[in-house]
């Protein structure tokens, strides 16, 4: 098992970073896919490895910044906004099914181009990115799987729930947004927390701020009504290339068990564990992150 204690790689400080990912500006993209308008991020450079940047559950494109500001010049990373979330479609009939972000994600590859690439996604996104790959895993050079797996940990699964349940559906001003998601995240810096919050709500003709995303995501965990998820163990043996899990220190929504299940389950598995983590493990802690994709990727 390795960490994220690796000196081969000296990660930029977090000042440097914010620079970074305020300085360098991707192109803002949208492609019809399967019938509905999905937006990505292209984060040049035309020619390098290819990189499939996947959010989770309430996330959008732009929760990557950090990491595409730091691997753009090296790879052409797409941060894509899936179905009912950014600036991507709301999903017709409420069908946020992982059948239909794979469908949507094989057209996406189609469409522009992504014949072999690296895989990376969080919570929904590696589910999506797992069910992606048991059924395309030639086209992956590798991939990486961020603080979620086949089963989920009641805990973090019941919590994300609650939170769900629990969330206005407006605020008053972006900094009562603010207030609000500032108790639920201990580690993220209050800068990349804005950033998060700012592409993930809108303001309303009444200027209250409500959020972005397809309300729709939010009824079907409240009222338990959303599609079944298939079962991710089965496919995890038709993965081939390498894989890297990714686990916070903090978390509650990977178990240990279930990582180290994973890892046994793959061909060329590896589990790594980055501090001062909780589930949001690439917001929580940039460095840490860029630190071990680094590790896997260079």
């Amino acid at each position: 098992m390795r960490n994220s204690d690796s000196d081969d790689y000296k990660c930029p400080s977090l000042a440097r970073m914010n620079e970074m990912a305020t300085s360098v500006r991707p192109i803002d993209r949208t492609i019809n896919v399967n019938g509905m308008n999905l937006h990505y991020l292209d984060w040049g450079t035309v020619g390098k490895p290819k990189v499939l940047l996947l959010h989770g559950l309430r996330g959008h494109s732009h929760s990557w910044d950090d990491v595409s500001a730091e691997f753009y010049k090296d790879y052409h990373i797409f941060a894509l906004d899936q179905r009912g979330r950014g600036e991507s479609q709301w999903a017709p009939g409420g069908d946020y099914s992982s059948e239909s972000f794979v469908a949507d994600l094989e057209g996406f590859c189609h469409e522009v181009g992504l014949e072999k690439f690296i895989l990376v996604g969080h919570s929904m996104g590696g589910r999506n990115a797992m069910a992606f790959a048991g059924r395309n895993a030639e086209k992956l050079e590798k991939m990486v799987i961020i603080d979620i797996g086949p089963d989920l940990n009641p805990i973090g699964s019941g919590r994300i729930t609650q939170e769900l349940k629990d969330v206005p559906e407006e605020f008053e001003s972006f900094e009562d947004v603010v207030a609000y998601q500032s108790k639920q995240n201990r580690f993220c810096s209050d800068p990349i927390l804005r950033r998060r919050l700012a592409y993930a709500t809108k303001q309303l003709p009444n200027g209250k701020f409500a959020w972005r995303y397809d309300l729709e995501v939010r009824e079907q965990r409240r009222n338990g009504t959303g599609a079944k998820q298939p079962n991710l163990w089965l496919t995890l043996p038709k993965i081939k290339c390498p894989v890297m899990i990714v686990r916070g220190s903090e978390t509650d929504t990977l178990g240990l068990d279930t990582a180290e299940r994973m890892v046994n389950e793959l061909t060329d598995g590896r589990l790594v564990h980055v501090d001062r983590a909780a589930h949001m493990v690439f917001e929580d802690n940039p460095e840490g992150f860029i630190r071990v994709m680094h590790d896997f990727l260079d």
